[in-house]
């Protein structure tokens, strides 16, 4: 070791020297992490009519749910998800390695393939590559079209007949200024005395939005230019927008977030200082916690076991396989969520089965007040190759859905009446009360059970409302969805989907369960065989409900024969 090193580390004291030991060992196993997040780029591909097409085609089918029809960020999805969709047609984009503020082809299509954490934005790694490419040049098309648009000529052009190809091919090209384009220098390597001035530098650069830890608690009310409001990003938590190799954190730096109130620091740091700056914010966060933020697909076995194996909760069956961690993003970001849920899968001669298990600190299964939320979770199936990414499937590629709420579930031992949790409430006696002595006797509204009123007035029960049925003996529904706006709840006569859940140690544990072979028509059959799957979670202590929700994107689910 250097003279110089051996006095910078008798200076410091002995906790600081651990702590630094810590940061070296998450620096080192970083490379592993960031191998993980590279997307090698040997060319891009020449733009042809073919890729261009496919591009459109993905782009309807996958992305126009929440970036809109024009790539306004404007879909039926839009206003469900936040941070917003990315309107393309502004010129701003988030992750860029220009110095104006304009992204690349290899920006688009690296974004793209990892997706965006922090944000309800996946990763299409499990497309091929030139799809991907193709979905770069149909964003480049939607970005420069509505700049031509404001160009009375080219309104013209396109009211004479239309734009061919070659007219297409011209609104994608680009010429990008060579000079324009951030060369990243090569990394020097972290060093403690570089990390000790990189905190240094951070507390006056970065701490008045990030906080003096990191955790984005520093300025709350900010605005990005089109008006959204923003919050800064939780440095310590492993998601970082636009990721945390070295290179990429060298791009935010010299670019900053454009759009953002992220600035670019090429100005007024020096080179040395930026990589201070970025060894120390990388040691802020394990790279195993980024690791389990990323999204990846996976896929879940379900096992085959004997006719005698039960499939319940409280089955052995459960403890012989392991489960797989699968990822949740909020639709509406916030840093306090469920992150991830674990999943096993089997199967016997008659049932199939699914389990879950997620954190949660608190089990809230009561809705009798309007400040009560019910956690909750549901398990979406598609037979569908590539079914559309957006949950709820469209017209053409329908979807399953398989619902549990943990307060369907404690309705089934006692309905929740209002007046048991108001007992104190004035009301006045209403006739449809079959159970009320008229002759003068004290009225207390506590034992005014809804199971003692007339169904004629109870109108959500009377009209079939299996929700409204205060003898409702399930905890789960099987639906059907085609788009935003069509979950319809299945009456199956039989083979009804079953779930049963229990709260233990901070943690919610749900099975579900249904005839692997179904006698109605129309609903999803498992024989055995390839199935997409993906899961939601509701946690109501942060009012959770309908699409305000944890989601994962679609994996595949092995049914075993």
């Amino acid at each position: 070791m250097a003279k110089e090193n051996i006095r910078f580390f008798k200076i410091i004291p002995f906790s600081v020297v651990i702590a630094l030991a810590t940061v070296f060992y998450f620096l080192n196993n970083r490379d592993v992490y960031s191998s993980m997040l590279a997307v090698p780029i040997e060319g891009v591909p020449e733009l042809t009519q073919k890729l261009f097409q496919k591009g459109e085609a993905l782009y309807q089918k996958q992305c126009l749910a929440c970036h809109g029809e024009k790539g306004k960020g404007d879909g039926k999805a839009a206003y469900l998800l936040n941070p917003r969709p990315r309107d393309f047609t502004s010129g701003e984009f988030r992750l860029v390695s220009t110095i104006d503020a304009g992204p690349t082809e290899e920006d688009l299509f690296k974004t793209i393939t990892r997706g965006m954490p922090g944000s309800a934005m996946p990763s299409w790694t499990h497309l091929p590559e030139n799809e991907r490419w193709g979905l770069v040049y149909y964003v480049y098309y939607l970005m420069q079209y509505e700049k031509k648009m404001k160009n009375k000529k080219f309104r013209d052009e396109i009211a004479a007949g239309g734009l061919t190809w070659e007219k297409q091919k011209q609104i994608i090209t680009k010429e990008i200024p060579p000079e324009s384009i951030i060369q990243a220098p090569a990394e020097p390597p972290p060093a403690a005395e570089g990390i000790a001035r990189g905190r240094q530098l951070y507390l006056t650069s970065c701490a008045g939005c990030h906080g003096q830890e990191g955790k984005g608690d520093g300025q709350q009310e900010m605005i990005n230019t089109d008006g959204t409001p923003t919050r800064p990003r939780d440095l310590t938590r492993g998601l970082f927008k636009g990721y945390p190799t070295s290179k990429d954190l060298y791009f935010r730096m010299m670019a900053g977030l454009p759009g953002s109130p992220m600035p670019s620091y090429q100005y007024s740091l020096t080179q040395e200082e930026i990589w201070d700056i970025i060894h120390y914010v990388q040691s802020l966060s394990d790279p195993e916690k980024e690791k389990r933020a990323l999204a990846p697909h996976h896929q879940i076995q379900a096992k085959k076991f004997d006719a005698g194996a039960g499939l319940d909760l409280e089955s052995k069956v459960w403890e012989t396989l392991t489960p797989v961690y699968i990822s949740l993003t909020p639709l509406w970001w916030r840093d306090d969520r469920v992150e991830g849920v674990e999943v096993k899968a089997a199967r016997n001669e008659k049932e199939m089965a699914v389990w879950l298990r997620w954190n949660d600190r608190s089990a809230d299964d009561a809705v009798t007040a309007p400040q009560l939320f019910s956690d909750g979770a549901a398990i979406q199936f598609s037979e569908e190759k590539d079914p559309p990414f957006f949950a709820m499937g469209d017209g053409e590629y329908p979807v399953t859905i398989w619902n549990w709420k943990a307060s369907w579930q404690a309705e089934q031992s006692e309905w929740p009446d209002i007046e048991k949790r108001y007992p104190n409430a004035a009301v006045d006696w209403y006739p449809d009360d079959q159970n009320y002595n008229f002759q003068g006797a004290p009225f207390e509204i506590s034992h005014s059970k809804t199971e003692d009123h007339d169904r004629l007035y109870l109108t959500g029960q009377e009209a079939g409302n299996i929700f409204s049925d205060v003898n409702r003996q399930v905890a789960a529904e099987e639906a059907k969805a085609k788009g935003f706006g069509s979950l319809t709840t299945m009456h199956p006569m039989f083979d009804k989907v079953a779930a049963n859940g229990v709260w233990r140690d901070g943690a919610w544990t749900v099975v579900f369960k249904r005839n692997l072979k179904p006698g109605e028509e129309g609903r999803i059959r498992f024989a055995h065989g390839s199935f997409n799957i993906a899961f939601a979670v509701w946690d109501g202590a942060h009012r959770d409900r309908n699409g305000q929700k944890m989601v994962s994107i679609w994996n595949e689910l092995i049914v075993e024969k």
